[in-house]
């Protein structure tokens, strides 16, 4: 029923012919440097269309990608939005060439439009969904256009196609495996209706989003098509291998500079989903010569939960951490990833049966962010790419989606865009990371004004702003994720899902010695009216999350639950909170200076607590300035303190080894410790 063979070869560049080895040297002065700017012109162009044409708040917040591919389907360049869809894209036209191309009953014409949403044909989870055309010149493909972005419904159990509680494929919703939507330019508007039947909840969200990415498409397919008119096909050709050429050949020279070896991590996730659990993800990086593989290999098995994820995915993130570290300067095409070879066990969370559930699984794919974050970072940091070490992030955010008949009267489902576009950075080997630093899946996401969000949806922001103490404590601090309150208002209720991976267990680790980043509960407030309360401007309004808790200025019931949460009923006045994780700390946080520390106190990054019972700097209450003296006397005894509890590491590793967690977290683990599976799994 799956091509699995097409899903993992699909994401590494088919062998060139010698006509297109020949196309290529045939390339005059400046055509590669002139051309390839022009095409990531292009898709600028065509990517602006969708924004302006789309209503979702993912489209609008950056979860976007257009990517030009070759003839036979790889990935030639990107405009993003997003890296993850532009390196799964390849796979659903390499999908039609393969299967529809030579079939008489479907074929590929000028004038077609093909869509999928199917998560093993190119989505990382069936919420992406793509519009592809080929694109034609004088009778023959000579180029693929791809435009995709996140729909915040589905059509499954719940709303906000995330869905926390599913446990199989059968519960998530609409999935279209590559299917012609238009020919001749014209869309089937039976199509578009068996769509809306499917999105319910949003049709008409979902026909104008598919109709803005057919639109990019065509765009970009009419100015490619104009420079095929003006310097032919096999111009193109040649064009399309220099760009993928180009970036292999760096790509190799690059890794070739760091030292041969192997590079291990491990993190751990927190719930399968619908239950707490820890679950575990290693990684081994094992780099000779101009070569990198990425072994996934101990992984936890696979479950009955959301909360796992299939191999392309899971390459796909990977690609998103390589693009923007170690490759960042690079031509983003399927050429950088030709020398990264992937290991990742069939039967885990992170490639698990094709019926399994796996809506949530960019949650879970993106443990691999703080995994290969700091893997690589420990083989660059000897070597000239040392600026770039980093942490990067745990990729986690409590960004709730909202259900509701809004404002307006109309039907709407959506996730909140700032949360999404807020996390922390970790910090770096020179520097503090960044608060709020943006989307990790792709740099030029966009967090909403606070006024676009209460104008498209019945929502009262309480406050919006940076977490204290969120990031990780280190010589230098991880940047710090933010904290949202929101009050349903203007209408009798509105539902809630969210999902995350890490509420109880940190994913990310720090470097270097670095703390992880805090992690929190969610909250919410029932049995209130926050709005009523506010009428007469005498309550003191909640300063954050732990005010809000500590002081519970609205009255009602605080409920503090796991941040993954399935649908939640929030009626008029109540209180919802979402936050986002900041980024590890790096290096030890007795060597942060002392003035720093104040002078993150006096921004509010970090608490007075943390500074003294964290970075044991004493500060003068009134002033805040340091007591140079009484730190001083602080670090000194806190590194007494870690000398006497110090062990030789033979006896700290048998006592280590001896421990076992509850048996309780360990549901979903797999053996104790080597993760292998120890349970049935059945798929129904």
């Amino acid at each position: 029923m799956f091509d699995m063979e097409l899903v993992t070869s699909g994401l590494k560049p088919t062998a060139p012919s010698p006509e297109q080895l020949a196309a290529m040297e045939e390339l005059g002065p400046g055509d590669y440097e002139i051309f390839s700017e022009k095409l990531n012109m292009i898709l600028e162009e065509g990517k602006r269309v969708m924004t302006l044409m789309g209503i979702s708040s993912m489209l609008h917040s950056g979860d976007t990608m257009a990517g030009i591919y070759t003839a036979e389907g790889d990935l030639v360049t990107t405009a993003c939005g997003t890296y993850l869809h532009c390196v799964t894209g390849q796979i659903p036209v390499k999908f039609i060439l393969r299967y529809f191309e030579q079939d008489p009953s479907v074929g590929v014409r000028e004038g077609d439009v093909f869509y999928c949403n199917e998560a093993i044909y190119g989505g990382i989870h069936n919420p992406d969904q793509f519009a592809i055309m080929p694109i034609f010149h004088e009778g023959a493909i000579v180029s693929w256009v791809v435009v995709g972005a996140h729909q915040s419904e589905t059509g499954g159990k719940e709303p906000g196609g995330e869905i926390t509680t599913a446990v199989s494929r059968h519960d998530e919703g609409m999935k279209l495996t590559p299917i012609k939507i238009g020919e001749n330019y014209r869309l089937k508007t039976d199509i578009l209706m068996m769509m809306e039947n499917f999105i319910s909840r949003a049709p008409r969200m979902q026909v104008t989003d598919v109709k803005a990415r057919v639109a990019a498409c065509d765009r970009i397919r009419l100015r490619v098509q104009e420079v095929a008119a003006r310097r032919g096909a096999r111009f193109l050709s040649g064009l399309f291998r220099k760009m993928i050429k180009e970036s292999e050949d760096g790509a190799r020279k690059r890794i070739s500079t760091w030292n041969d070896g192997v590079y291990r991590h491990v993190v751990f996730i927190d719930t399968t989903g619908s239950e707490a659990s820890l679950l575990r993800v290693p990684i081994a990086v094992h780099k000779k010569g101009d070569r990198l593989t990425i072994d996934l290999t101990g992984t936890s098995p696979e479950h009955e939960g959301s909360f796992q994820a299939l191999a392309p995915s899971v390459r796909a993130h990977c690609a998103v951490n390589l693009y923007q570290f170690p490759f960042h300067d690079f031509p983003i095409s399927a050429g950088t990833m030709e020398p990264v070879d992937f290991v990742i066990p069939h039967g885990t969370i992170m490639d698990p049966d094709p019926e399994a559930a796996i809506s949530c699984s960019p949650i879970t794919a993106s443990a691999v962010f703080p995994l290969l974050g700091v893997a690589i970072s420990k083989m660059m940091y000897d070597s000239p790419q040392r600026d770039l070490v980093c942490g990067f992030c745990s990729s986690n955010s409590s960004a709730p989606m909202i259900a509701c008949t809004n404002q307006h009267g109309a039907k709407v489902v959506d996730f909140m865009g700032f949360p999404l576009n807020a996390w922390g950075l970790s910090a770096r080997h020179d520097m503090d990371g960044i608060d709020a630093f943006g989307f990790p899946h792709g740099p030029w996401g966009k967090g909403p004004d606070v006024e676009d969000i209460e104008r498209a949806f019945p929502l009262l922001h309480l406050y919006q702003k940076n977490m204290p103490d969120s990031g990780g404590f280190g010589r230098w601090r991880g940047g710090n994720g933010v904290t949202i309150a929101y009050v349903v208002h203007k209408v009798p209720y509105a539902v809630f899902t969210a999902t995350t991976k890490e509420s109880k267990f940190p994913t990310h680790t720090g470097l270097f010695g670095g703390y992880s980043e805090t992690v929190v509960p969610a909250i919410r407030v029932v049995g209130t009216d926050a709005v009523a309360a506010m009428k007469d401007g005498a309550l003191t309004l909640a300063d954050g999350d732990a005010d809000l808790v500590k002081e519970n200025p609205f009255g009602g019931t605080i409920v503090m639950e796991h941040q993954a949460r399935p649908a939640r009923v929030v009626h008029r006045g109540e209180i919802i909170c979402s936050s986002t994780q900041g980024g590890g700390g790096y290096g030890d946080v007795l060597e942060r200076p002392a003035a720093e520390v104040a002078e993150d106190v006096r921004t509010r990054a970090i608490t007075p607590e943390t500074a003294r019972r964290v970075y044991h700097v004493v500060l003068e209450p009134e002033t805040l300035l340091v007591d140079e003296e009484a730190t001083e006397a602080a670090r000194a005894e806190a590194r007494r303190t870690r000398l006497a509890r110090a062990k030789p590491y033979g006896e700290f590793m048998r006592e280590w080894s001896a421990r076992r967690p509850h048996p309780q977290a360990l549901k979903f683990f797999g053996s104790w410790p080597d993760a292998k599976p120890n349970r049935e799994v059945i798929r129904i």
